[in-house]
Order: structure tokens, then C-alpha cells, then sequence
């Protein structure tokens, strides 16, 4: 019980937390790639913002205890993983260490997260 509503909670900070930045982001127009690679950033736009809307609705399953919500965790963890790595790489290129930081602080608590939930 008490994984489950860290799991949830966890699952609704992080798919806010990614609605969240990309909203701020397109506000301001702070993408500079919808002018230079505006397909691709469209496309990644939407992966991340699905993966949001797939954290939220985890993270409300898990806390209403669905049986079959650690299952829709592990899915939306899956897509929060691969995310932060790619996340990272982008950053890291940029040489903003900070940021590499924290994706890897995500991706550490997010694959520990899903072990657990696995068993």
C-alpha cells in the first residue's frame, strides 16, 4: 500500500512536472527547434506530453489501488526511462551538467520504482 501511493505520487509529479515545462517552454517560445527541426520536435512534443498524460493517469490508478495500476506504472516508467536518457544525451551535449544530474536522479528512482512495483 504505502509503495503504491509513493508510486503514485511520484507518477503525478513527474507527468506535471513534463506538462508543465513544455507548456512554460512553447509559452515563451523557448524551442528553438520549431524553427530549425519543426517535424521532429513536433513528433517529441507529443511523445513527452503523452507520456505525461500516461504518468498522471498511473499515478491516480495507483492511488484509487486498480489491481492492474502497478502494470500501467511500469508502462508510463518505461516511457519517463527512455525519455531521460534521451533527455540527458541533449543536455549533455549542451555541457549543462546540472541537467544530466537530475535525468539521472529520475532515471535511478524511476527504474527502482518499477522494480519494485514488478514484484
Amino acid at each position: 500500500m504505502v509503495l503504491s501511493i509513493i508510486s503514485g505520487i511520484y507518477a503525478i509529479v513527474i507527468g506535471i512536472g513534463i506538462i508543465g515545462l513544455w507548456t512554460m517552454l512553447l509559452l515563451t517560445k523557448q524551442v528553438p527547434e520549431l524553427n530549425t527541426e519543426p517535424v521532429a520536435i513536433t513528433f517529441h512534443i507529443t511523445a513527452e506530453i503523452i507520456m505525461g498524460i500516461l504518468s498522471l493517469i498511473s499515478g491516480t490508478f495507483l492511488l484509487i489501488d486498480l489491481s492492474w495500476a502497478p502494470y500501467f506504472f511500469i508502462l508510463a516508467m518505461g516511457l519517463v526511462i527512455y525519455a531521460v536518457i534521451n533527455s540527458a544525451g541533449y543536455y549533455g551535449q549542451k555541457k549543462q551538467w546540472t541537467f544530466v544530474i537530475m535525468f539521472g536522479i529520475i532515471l535511478v528512482a524511476s527504474v527502482r520504482l518499477v522494480i519494485l512495483n514488478l514484484f
